[in-house]
């Protein structure tokens, strides 16, 4: 079951068989929603504010983008 342990600026992280996730807005004039796998130190950077919280998110584009996944197409099933 996903334990939501942070809510906040539209950033959701939760926390679902020990690993962490964060979900979020990825678009720009349409919602994007998107959820993707953070590290637990990750996960307490968002929860430490809104710089950092701005830092990780770049970070983990960054790293969508190199793995050649695009970071701004839905990843989530409704």
């Amino acid at each position: 079951m996903k334990s939501r342990i942070y809510d906040e600026d539209g950033l959701v992280v939760f926390e679902l068989n020990g690993l962490f996730y964060v979900r979020y807005d990825a678009g720009a004039h349409q919602v994007v929603v998107r959820e993707d796998e953070i590290s637990e130190k990750d996960a307490r950077r968002i929860m430490a504010g809104h710089g950092e919280a701005n830092k990780v998110m770049f970070e983990l584009q960054r790293r969508l983008e190199t793995s050649g996944v695009n970071p701004y197409v839905s990843n989530v099933k409704w």
